[in-house]
């Protein structure tokens, strides 16, 4: 499927990287920033093309630091490279978008997993000095290219992280409308109905299972939440309660679970908490086999109900569900006892 000349989401498409480029314009010196085993799997097949193109320096993204990318930002810029081609999941990705974003030059985003919606985001998670975890304001890729083969391939356990972060949605949208109800946000009808688009078309697809239609499906989905952050300028039509649950987990525990299936979990956490049926958003995750028990994702009892009532501090100006419901140890408790049983 081709949206427009700068989006290819098609099998087969990391073979029609040159030709996109060469609508979009001409480059002559490119900056390829890969990982060392994305590199061993597609970086020939991209680099070949690129090649045809410019000169190209590649570089191995190791790690996902604020300084990294700020110093792939500055040689970028005394290097004069015109382009930046990332090619991999999210270190990689993030990298490149906030590389491209300080050094002001066109990013081509090629993701080989689609573990969740940071693939067409214009935030970069990105690590500080003391390796806590910062979610940092960037653009959206000027280009994408997702081969569903190579998405349809990827590991099982990032497709149904993908799948829990789109579902994700379903709280966010929620929180946001409440937060507007307070007089705590405004709301941007456009970037909404982006949102709710995106969670429509994964939620109401007819496939079962993990095939090459459902890949595209998923696809389209984080494409489109993309968008909608886009369009806020901020993460908000996406990100609610269940995204601070996350940030809580990411901060002060870093277990490093997927975090699609910690946002899932936030998702049908909160929906409980405030007496909302839950039950949709869990048919379709075990639909999909996603599994929120979060024994399973190696969270304790006591940090479940930790990260719960410190969720809040991980974005003051955030205003959710959680600000307003009982958030009593025992009912917590109550509910991870819950969940074990549901999801063993």
């Amino acid at each position: 499927m081709e949206f427009s000349d700068n989006l290819l989401i098609s099998d087969r498409a990391i073979f029609r990287v040159r030709e996109l480029l060469q609508r979009e314009g001409s480059y002559s010196k490119i900056l390829l920033l890969t990982g060392p085993h994305v590199d061993r799997l597609y970086g020939a097949v991209v680099l070949r093309q690129l090649a045809e193109l410019g000169d190209v320096l590649k570089v191995h993204v190791e790690k996902n630091e604020i300084s990294f990318a700020m110093q792939l930002a500055e040689d970028v810029i005394t290097q004069e490279i015109d382009l930046i081609v990332g090619l991999g999941g999210g270190k990689a990705l993030d990298v490149s978008k906030y590389a491209a974003y300080i050094a002001k030059r066109p990013l081509l985003s090629i993701p080989t997993t689609i573990s969740n919606d940071g693939i067409a985001s214009p935030i970069a998670v990105l690590k500080r000095v003391d390796g806590k975890p910062m979610s940092l304001g960037c653009r959206m890729p000027s280009m994408m290219v997702l081969d569903t083969e190579i998405l349809l391939h990827s590991p099982r356990a990032l497709i149904q992280a993908g799948i829990g972060d789109t579902i994700s949605n379903y709280m966010a949208l929620r929180d946001w409308k409440l937060a507007c109800r307070r007089g705590k946000d405004t709301m941007n009808g456009y970037a909404y109905l982006m949102s709710q688009t995106s969670l429509d078309v994964l939620m109401r697809t007819e496939f079962d299972d993990i095939s090459p239609g459902f890949i595209e499906v998923l696809a389209r989905s984080l494409v489109l939440s993309g968008i909608a952050m886009s369009l806020a300028g901020s993460s908000r039509p996406v990100s609610g309660s269940e995204h601070l649950f996350s940030h809580a987990l990411d901060y002060f525990l870093q277990l490093n679970n997927l975090h699609g299936l910690q946002t899932a979990l936030g998702t049908v956490v909160v929906l409980k908490l405030i007496g909302e049926d839950a039950s949709a958003v869990e048919r379709y995750l075990r639909r999909f086999h996603v599994d929120i028990n979060p024994a399973h994702m190696k969270i304790s009892e006591e940090n479940f109900v930790y990260c719960l009532q410190h969720a809040t501090d991980m974005r003051k100006h955030r205003y959710t569900y959680l600000h307003e419901v009982d958030l009593d140890t025992e009912q917590l408790k109550r509910l991870y006892a819950q969940l074990l049983e549901e999801w063993k």
